[in-house]
């Protein structure tokens, strides 16, 4: 598919509404309150995510333990000093841990969950658990992870893991426009929080969207601030629609004022192709955009150029050189050419004229004033004649003229008005006067004529006909 300036005009509409489209939106997303919203539920997704990935090192770290062999060896044998110095072992790598290691019988019942409850008498198993914990260590996960041998459960692994850094997530926690609540559950229903970030008062607001945090009996409960975006939606879609509506107008106006200037500027090309083929070029042409002047300038000067070389050639070869009108051999390809036409359903009608009292001129004043005669008369026979018109000299004092596309009642009217716009007297030399009389024989091509010069020997002998009628006439004969 071509290109095209309405398709262009439709491309850069489709482009500036786009841009226009993601303007709105940008503006839209940067002003409004909802993206505080969707802010706020992304970073309590991202700290829900930093949660999650604690414990799941937690139960890492448990479950390396819980396959390491001197656990499985403690836990088979029930050597209480074998289960001292591994669980000192593992503190040493652990730093602020607590690890239990509980055999099997001595779990009550339960089966490697978090919320193992220990008895009492266990609690020599505990490394560290005499140490005094601190306000930041007062938050810890538990985890346990069964000792298998086989698929002999020798009992568990208990770790807790204190992590006190999770303050500092919550204090750092941008969260406009939200509040957050870091939840134990310790029933169905029942909980108690643990941390909390952001605007409380949003609580009574809406209901809160809770996630779950795997590996963890914590949930994050999320509040956020619920704008009414359909008042601002229908805002932002009315300046879209004014602007959308005020986007077309313009770029349809550009559109119009471009096709009406490049099409003038076409039509001054195509008016110099015209002129070239009148071999009439103008000094200069009007355009509108400044694109076109520099080329059409060089296109001037090179069609003068050309016109030139073009007169003077056919001056040469086409021209008679007294009268200045086409000679006999243009005559004759002229009449070929139009010739073939008539087939084609084109009439074309001839006029032969003879300047009447010619040889008198020439045996009274001299051939001066005869060649004299000739010229003048050629020179009026352009000037009187349609641009479309063909007029040669076949020789001596005998011209005639081709009326293309024109049938012969209308070439009737054109040689009787071409007789009465030719003057009445030429001055042929200083203080030589001759009076303009002619006569002509008029006919019309035929698609019957079997030969290409039947209507000039029909308008030859309609000459006669007007001569010898008495000269100063015209004479038709149409084809049989």
């Amino acid at each position: 598919m071509k290109p095209s300036l309405a398709r262009f005009s439709v491309a850069l509409f489709a482009a500036l509404e786009i841009t226009l489209v993601l303007a709105m939106l940008t503006v839209y997303w940067v002003s409004s309150p909802a993206r505080h919203a969707a802010s706020a539920s992304g970073e309590g997704l991202v700290i829900a995510q930093q949660i999650e990935g604690l414990a799941n090192d937690v139960h890492q770290t448990a479950k390396l333990i819980a396959k390491h062999p001197q656990t499985i060896a403690c836990l088979k044998s029930g050597a209480e000093d074998l289960c001292r110095n591994q669980a000192a072992n593992i503190y040493a790598l652990s730093e602020g841990a607590q690890i239990f290691l509980v055999p099997e019988q001595r779990v009550d019942g339960q089966t490697g969950d978090a919320s193992v409850v220990l008895p009492e008498a266990y609690t020599r198993f505990v490394v560290g658990a005499d140490a005094q914990p601190t306000a930041a260590a007062s938050m810890s996960l538990t985890v346990s992870e069964p000792v298998l041998e086989g698929t002999t459960l020798l009992g568990h692994v208990i770790l807790t893991q204190a992590v006190p850094h999770l303050q500092d997530l919550f204090d750092t926690l941008p969260l406009p426009g939200g509040y957050l609540e870091l939840r134990q559950y310790t029933g169905p229903g029942t909980y108690s929080v643990v941390r909390r970030r952001g605007d409380e008062s949003l609580k009574t607001g809406s209901a809160a969207r809770e996630i779950a945090l795997a590996g963890t009996p914590w949930k994050l409960a999320l509040w956020k601030d619920n704008p009414r975006p359909a008042v601002a939606l229908l805002t932002y879609f009315t300046v879209w629609l004014v602007l959308s509506v005020l986007l077309t107008a313009m770029v349809w106006l550009v559109y119009l004022r471009l096709r009406t200037w490049i099409s003038e500027d076409l039509n001054a090309i195509v008016n110099l192709v015209t002129d070239i083929r009148r071999q009439r070029v103008r000094s200069s042409y009007h355009v509108n955009l400044a694109e076109f002047e520099k080329p059409l300038a060089m296109l001037v000067k090179l069609a003068q150029l050309t016109v030139g070389k073009q007169k003077e050639v056919e001056s040469q070869a086409s021209l008679d050189h007294l009268s200045q009108v086409y000679n006999r051999r243009s005559f004759e390809a002229r009449q070929s050419d139009l010739f073939k036409t008539l087939q084609q359903g084109q009439v074309h009608s001839l006029l032969i004229i003879d300047i009447d009292n010619f040889k008198y001129v020439n045996d009274t004043y001299g051939h001066d004033a005869g060649d004299q005669l000739i010229v003048q008369f050629g020179q009026a026979l352009k000037l009187h004649l349609r641009a479309s018109d063909f007029v040669a000299r076949l020789g001596g004092d005998e011209f005639c003229v081709i009326f293309p596309n024109t049938p012969l009642p209308r070439a009737v009217e054109l040689a009787e008005r071409l007789r009465g716009n030719l003057p009445a007297v030429l001055e042929l030399t200083p203080g030589v006067l001759h009076r303009l009389n002619w006569s002509g024989g008029l006919s019309e091509y035929s698609p019957k004529d079997s030969a290409e010069n039947m209507a000039l020997i029909r308008a030859d002998g309609a000459l006669l006909e007007a001569k010898r009628g008495g000269r100063n006439m015209t004479r038709i004969k149409a084809a049989a």
